[in-house]
């Protein structure tokens, strides 16, 4: 028996349930996946990366990574937020040490 017909007789991986990893990448589909992609698939995707990073598209349960912004704690805020102003005073009264708690 050739490999062929030992290849049809045993079916494929697709058959069980398998993933073409062929066809995911794209090269069953004669897409090279290491070729740069043209003008308007660059486009397309910084408009869809874009979409995916607007906070208002965030998930309620999204976790975000705030590690490497400075907050003011005195002020609420991120340093970096567009509504800060240092040279303002903050909003909210310094804790002082006569408060009975």
């Amino acid at each position: 028996m050739s490999d062929d017909e030992q290849d049809q007789q045993d079916g494929t991986i697709l058959d069980d349930g398998g993933i073409d990893t062929d066809e995911r990448a794209g090269r069953s589909q004669g897409i090279d996946p290491d070729a740069e992609p043209d003008e308007d698939t660059k486009h397309e995707m910084e408009e869809e990366r874009e979409r995916r990073l607007d906070p208002d598209n965030r998930p309620d349960t999204a976790e975000v990574d705030n590690t490497q912004r400075d907050f003011d704690v005195e002020r609420g805020m991120f340093t970096d937020a567009e509504e800060y102003d240092e040279s303002q005073p903050p909003p909210y009264p310094k804790d002082t040490d006569d408060a009975e708690g």
